[in-house]
């Protein structure tokens, strides 16, 4: 259903360092620009890579600890990590790659780190799909608009709709994960931020299409108990 081609394989993910077509699968859809490999300044140092790697992989065995469901569950959904550097950034996904994580992980990033951004990014990627299948946002435009605008519980300033609406949902999934390790204070890390992104999208449902508001719903009762393990059931489904 899109145009670029992710390599994939069967129960792996591939990890690259240097790859043409994934950096300009990245400029073409304005995640990375020219101006970001010039001179190949966005490549990773050689001497760099296999401690990138090892973290990665290590990142994803702690997931597989914590739920090995929820390991099945990314390792199926992205096909690839393109690794690459871009100041000020330390990576992303876009709902036009599906499939593709791009990584520039900080040299001080933990195993830990590295896990929670590839839980972080899993949110961001299934969104995407479920927008795209089910209409979250039946009128992507909209979210934009003025009376649309959202205080994102991360960032803790307004952006348009899906981007708040996006950022609450990861929020929830770094708290889980955080409750899983037994982190008791990073559980409850964004609990005040994300409550009042979630009253913002209550005042905000008109803008939702069937399957947003069925989401915002699970949300709404999660603020009231943050019930973890029912999240972590969920994902066993």
């Amino acid at each position: 259903m899109q145009s670029s081609q992710i390599p994939h394989e069967p129960n792996k993910i591939k990890i690259y360092f240097e790859n043409d077509l994934m950096c300009e699968h990245l400029i073409e859809h304005q995640v990375l620009f020219k101006e970001d490999i010039i001179d190949n300044k966005h490549i990773f140092p050689h001497e760099e890579r296999a401690a990138i790697t090892y973290k990665i992989e290590k990142g994803l065995e702690l997931i597989k600890l914590l739920h090995p469901n929820l390991h099945s569950l990314i390792i199926r959904h992205f096909g690839t990590i393109y690794l690459a550097k871009r100041t000020g950034y330390g990576g992303g996904t876009v709902s036009s790659l599906l499939g593709l994580l791009w990584l520039n992980p900080p040299k001080k990033w933990t195993v830990v780190d590295y896990a929670e951004a590839l839980y972080h990014e899993f949110i961001h990627n299934t969104l995407f799909l479920d927008d795209m299948v089910n209409g979250i946002f039946p009128n992507p435009d909209d979210c934009y608009i003025e009376e649309a605008l959202t205080t994102s519980t991360i960032l803790k300033k307004k952006r348009s709709m899906d981007r708040a609406f996006h950022a609450a949902n990861v929020s929830i999934g770094i708290m889980h994960m955080y409750y899983m390790l037994g982190d008791n204070k990073k559980s409850k890390m964004y609990n005040e931020d994300l409550k009042r992104t979630i009253d913002e999208l209550n005042e905000r449902s008109r803008f939702f299409g069937e399957r947003g508001i069925e989401i915002l719903q699970e949300m709404n009762k999660f603020v009231t108990l943050y019930d973890f393990e029912n999240i972590t059931l969920t994902l066993n489904s």
